[in-house]
């Protein structure tokens, strides 16, 4: 190596060593350094507060579907247990209603001690507009016998007209092929009252216009004929009015019996019933 080529190196040395001496007199000595330093990082800083903001909006949103998957899962689980609860509610509802008139039948006073009765339960109505009929689940196996009267809770609710060995046959008092022999319980008067067909009245055809008969009267059953036996309700007098010739009335009652609502009746055995007593 010549003379001269040391010399330039060891010159180019000289220069790099008073450089870094200067460099670092001035971080020392002054802040000319430093804010580069401090604008690098502070981007630095942003940069990875950025970065975790982004981890963290991440997590977050994980959280946040898992949460709401929780939830939409809870809430379906509570729609199922709720339509179970209202169902149910809708049983016992039922059964409630079953035992209520099962106690009011029970409870139904029959005033003859030698008339024997069976508790029937409806099995199906008979869909037809010119008759009307129910199926009882009772019948021979049970006692049952064709003409037996049926009552209800609350009045007269028809009559026996076929009997098989497990149901019966029975035709409610509005329907227009029964004939019902009953009382007036205010004035005594004595009539026949029949069905219309529509399942919620009953009329007495051919009344005298002078016949003691008004409305909000009860009607009871007479004993005549020895179907029905003396002294139930069968209905109240809604209407009377006159026919066109003046000299009868059209009389229309309201049955006693809840025909459409009843699930258990009674099915009377056994008797020939007595007529109206002496008074």
């Amino acid at each position: 190596m010549s003379a001269a080529s040391q010399t330039s190196n060891i010159h180019t040395l000289s220069v790099l060593l008073c450089i870094c001496v200067l460099s670092i007199c001035l971080e020392h000595f002054t802040n000319i350094v430093n804010h580069p330093r401090q604008f690098t990082t502070w981007i630095t800083l942003g940069v990875q507060r950025v970065a975790n903001g982004y981890e963290d909006v991440l997590r977050f949103s994980k959280r946040y579907l898992s949460d709401r998957n929780e939830l939409l899962e809870r809430i379906e689980m509570l729609e199922v247990e709720n339509e179970q609860m209202s169902a149910l509610n809708s049983q016992l509802r039922a059964l409630e209603a079953s035992n209520i008139e099962l106690r009011e039948v029970l409870g139904f006073r029959i005033r003859e001690p030698t008339i024997s009765y069976v508790i029937a339960e409806l099995a199906a109505p008979l869909v037809s507009p010119a008759r009307d009929e129910v199926t009882l689940n009772r019948g021979i196996a049970h006692g049952i016998e064709e003409g037996s009267a049926v009552l209800d809770a609350t009045g007269v609710f028809g009559q026996v007209v076929e009997v098989l060995p497990y149901t019966s046959r029975v035709l409610m008092i509005t329907d227009k092929r029964i004939a019902v022999p009953i009382r007036v319980e205010r004035s005594g008067l004595h009539a026949v009252l029949t069905g219309v067909g529509d399942s919620k009245h009953l009329t007495l055809e051919h009344v005298e216009v002078t016949a003691d008969i008004a409305e909000g009267d009860l009607l009871i059953t007479s004993g005549l004929g020895g179907t029905f036996p003396y002294g139930y309700p069968v209905g109240v007098v809604t209407t009377r009015e006159p026919d066109e010739a003046g000299v009868a009335v059209r009389v229309t009652i309201e049955p006693s019996a809840e025909l459409q609502r009843r699930r258990y009746i009674l099915i009377l055995t056994g008797a020939s019933f007595a007529e109206t007593p002496a008074e």
